[in-house]
């Protein structure tokens, strides 16, 4: 394997190289290992070159979606953001509609003790409410997913309610139409199954 080396003394330079990300992905770089000199103490330049060094499809994926959670999961750690009290979150103790957990009240994977499963698109999704109090991880905040194509940066946005290995399925997939019909089929089967707990 051939190796590049690229400089970063500035932001500048950083922002040249998030451009590139594209084409460092591509078939012209499979057979090229990154050597990034980050001299601005980025976090998300290491970040990148891991993944880009990563030359196995299904092994970038996984790192991009697993890095991408952690990243959530550090910014909101030991901070309620939902506001939960009781099982409540800030919208629904001020409505008071009766309901409980939140967003995640539509959802087979939710327990007393929070969710049991590792779902990016969830962890994105955040309410106006929650918005207005805290300064969130939004999707363009992710410069990671970056490196994930098209189709799988669309899944990532629409993903909700799967649990991490059905939607790294969806994200291994080379038909789009292949994980919109296994997204919209977990929709109505969580739908369905969730009806069913309530109605008991």
């Amino acid at each position: 394997m051939k190796s590049k080396i690229i400089t970063i003394n500035n932001y500048n330079d950083y922002n040249k190289f998030l451009k590139r990300i594209n084409i460092y992905k591509g078939i012209l770089y499979y057979n090229t290992l990154f050597e990034v000199k980050n001299n601005i103490n980025e976090r998300n330049i290491d970040y990148i070159t891991n993944a880009l060094n990563m030359k196995n499809r299904k092994k970038r994926i996984e790192y991009v979606y697993d890095q991408s959670c952690k990243l959530i999961d550090w910014k909101n750690k030991g901070i309620n953001i939902c506001g939960f009290e009781n099982g409540k979150c800030w919208v629904q103790r001020k409505i008071k509609n009766g309901k409980c957990n939140g967003c995640c009240r539509k959802c087979i994977y939710q327990t007393s003790n929070g969710c049991s499963t590792k779902n990016l698109s969830c962890k994105l999704f955040n309410c106006t409410e929650v918005r207005s109090r805290y300064n969130v991880i939004r999707y363009n905040d992710l410069i990671l997913l970056k490196l994930l194509s098209k189709k799988n940066q669309i899944i990532i946005k629409s993903d909700y309610f799967s649990k991490r290995e059905d939607v790294l399925k969806d994200l291994y997939s080379y038909s789009f139409i292949y994980s919109t019909f296994r997204i919209v089929y977990r929709l109505i089967r969580n739908y369905i199954t969730v009806n069913k707990i309530i109605k008991k």
